[in-house]
């Protein structure tokens, strides 16, 4: 069946713990005002995001396990999302983690680096076949030859796909039609570069459109030998910020499929994470269109500026 969104990458069962102060450092306690089992990880916050726009999405990626099939069938059940891509493994318990939660900032705990050095990898791989049918492809850059396959594979099928937080000369980012790297992937891999000059080499290495997020900081965005462009992010009181990355993805891969010019798109991605950060969790309060759109009408535009 086609489909409009086919995303390879990352699902998780998370337990998130909503704090009632600053998260606790060392000895410190913080009082947990909620609890939530839901489903999270990039793939699976874009997917159920991208479902409440109206798009029809399918997935790929990590075995679902044991401890987690069940929860994010039920999730996936309900935005219809197809999951026919998907592989159960019950000799494991599947992808998990423990987030705490406070106003605009997260804590993750989890098993990713067990998860990552076990051999064979516990994910299956693109499915050609859902890409083709697809009218844009998102994928994750976690599941190494497995998400440069995914590109490829998009590429021959002739999709546009967007990426997130991959190095500038990465095969991932060479096609992309749109990489977001985040504020924490370049402080990771770039340490100490300057955030204009680092977005041109982003640029000038594909012939895609090229954004820069830096939480409450201002987006940045360019391409190919044009001007750096910049848009302040949508004020609003914070309830939770997790997800708001994946939510910004989300946000440019509809762009993309509606076909907006880049000011818009970066515009409608700005303001869905900026929606999403008053709610939590992702997964029970996925906006529609309707809303979205409300919420871009009443809310003062961010200031765009251009640099030389």
């Amino acid at each position: 069946m086609a489909t409009d969104v086919y995303l390879y990458g990352m699902t998780v069962l998370s337990t998130i713990h909503r704090v009632a102060s600053a998260l606790p450092e060392g000895d410190g306690y913080a009082e947990v005002l909620e609890t939530r089992v839901c489903p999270g990880g990039e793939t699976m916050n874009a997917a159920m995001l991208l479902s409440g726009l109206g798009l029809r999405c399918a997935i790929g990626g990590p075995h679902w396990g044991a401890e987690t099939r069940e929860v994010l069938g039920r999730y996936a059940e309900r935005y219809r999302i197809d999951v026919s891509g998907i592989s159960v493994d019950l000799q494991y318990p599947g992808v998990r983690d423990v987030v705490l939660v406070a106003a605009g900032h997260r804590l993750v705990l989890g098993w990713f680096g067990q998860y990552f050095s076990e051999a064979p990898g516990r994910w299956g791989a693109p499915d050609a076949r859902a890409i083709e049918q697809a009218r844009v492809v998102a994928i994750d850059p976690f599941f190494r030859e497995s998400s440069v396959q995914a590109a490829e594979l998009a590429t021959r099928a002739g999709k546009p796909y967007v990426t997130i937080d991959c190095a500038f000369d990465s095969p991932l980012h060479l096609r992309a039609a749109a990489n977001v790297v985040s504020r924490e992937y370049r402080a990771q891999h770039y340490p100490g570069a300057v955030d204009t000059e680092l977005l041109a080499r982003y640029a000038n290495s594909s012939d895609g459109l090229s954004i820069f997020t830096s939480g409450k900081g201002a987006i940045l965005y360019a391409r190919r030998g044009g001007a750096v462009h910049s848009a302040l992010p949508f004020e609003v009181p914070v309830t939770s910020s997790l997800g708001a990355g994946d939510t910004f993805r989300a946000g440019v891969v509809y762009g993309l499929l509606r076909g907006f010019p880049d000011d818009a798109c970066v515009r409608f991605a700005s303001g869905l994470a900026a929606l999403l950060c008053t709610r939590f969790p992702i997964a029970d309060n996925v906006p529609s269109l309707d809303e979205v759109e409300a919420f871009l009408s009443a809310t003062r535009v961010p200031e765009m500026l251009v640099s030389p």
